[in-house]
């Protein structure tokens, strides 16, 4: 279901509907309909903007969403909310503060002792939008500005906070109830276009891999928990290392599986969709591995390819 047709003549669904687009009246009432024709026993929102309507109308369906909370759903979609949530708990997350004005970046760079650069980014929004580090107030503020005349977005939707240099981790999870039933841990190792922006970065990977971070893992989880204390739905929880190497939430994505590496969560016995699916309809779920698979997988991808996974052994066969 998609409000966009050529996104639709991509898809490898069997039966394939056009929608209104998820800010209007009637997405609901569309999504309900093709629920109650094609008898649907599960729905699995694909971006944020479609996670926030069904969690706003969750009342209206005959069958249940695997969602968390509305207020957990709420404060995820808001990075600056989250982090300040996260701070006062004692939960490694980077220092940030909300830029009320241009004439704030002066006093914020002040606050922070180390000399480098800045994290500048808004609090809301996907795919890295706005996102790039700064090491001058200068560099800040013609960022901001330009955003704010080209794009729309305002000054005070921008924050500034700590870089974080270290390793990069995206960790998916599916629960029910407060139960943990699959985790699974994954390293970024590259970025589609990082030489196209400022930041070298991006939302999407290139290359990523399947790991054990045993630290990472336990603040994931332990995120998890203090934002809900029976969480149910997914949540993926990125972290990025701090110079110290301590794995520091950065954002999370509650309600919907993360973009460009879900090819991954499907190594091993467990595949974590399939574990979402069987959750959502109240199938028990065995899990051979609740903690993720130990083996180490490598998914790579690039326009105009399918995405693909290989074990490190075979990552250089024929080459």
């Amino acid at each position: 279901m998609n409000d966009d047709r050529f996104v639709l003549k991509m898809s490898l669904a069997d039966r394939n509907h056009v929608s209104p687009a998820p800010a209007s009246d009637d997405f609901v009432r569309a999504m309900l309909e093709i629920i109650k024709r094609e008898r649907i026993n599960v729905v699995m929102p694909t971006d944020e903007n479609i996670v926030k309507v069904l969690s706003e109308q969750r009342g209206q369906f005959p069958i249940g969403l695997l969602l968390p909370r509305q207020d957990t759903i709420d404060l995820c979609q808001d990075k600056h909310a989250l982090n300040l949530f996260l701070r006062r708990r004692a939960i490694p997350a980077p220092l940030t503060y909300n830029v009320n004005s241009l004439k704030d970046l002066d006093g914020i760079f002040a606050r922070f002792s180390r000399t480098g650069v800045l994290w500048c980014r808004v609090r809301r929004g996907a795919r890295s939008v706005a996102a790039t580090p700064v090491s001058t107030v200068e560099q800040a503020r013609a960022w901001i500005t330009q955003w704010r005349d080209l794009q729309g977005i305002k000054v005070s939707d921008f924050t500034l906070g700590e870089y974080l240099p270290g390793r990069h981790y995206v960790i998916p999870s599916v629960w029910r109830d407060g139960k943990l039933l699959r985790a699974q841990s994954i390293e970024v190792l590259g970025y589609f276009a990082a030489g196209n922006n400022p930041s070298g970065t991006f939302s999407l990977s290139c290359l990523a891999k399947t790991i054990v971070a045993g630290e990472a893992l336990q603040t994931a989880l332990k995120t998890v928990q203090a934002i809900e204390e029976y969480p149910s739905g997914v949540f993926v929880v990125e972290l990025k290392e701090t110079a110290d190497a301590v794995p520091a939430v950065t954002e999370i994505n509650a309600g919907r599986f993360p973009a460009g590496v879900t090819a991954l969560l499907a190594v091993g016995e467990d595949n974590m969709v399939e574990i979402f699916a069987r959750a959502a309809v109240g199938e028990a779920v065995t899990v051979a591995c609740p903690y993720g698979s130990a083996l180490e997988y490598y998914m790579v991808r690039d326009i105009d390819t399918v995405p693909s996974v290989f074990s490190a052994a075979e990552l250089l066969e024929g080459i």
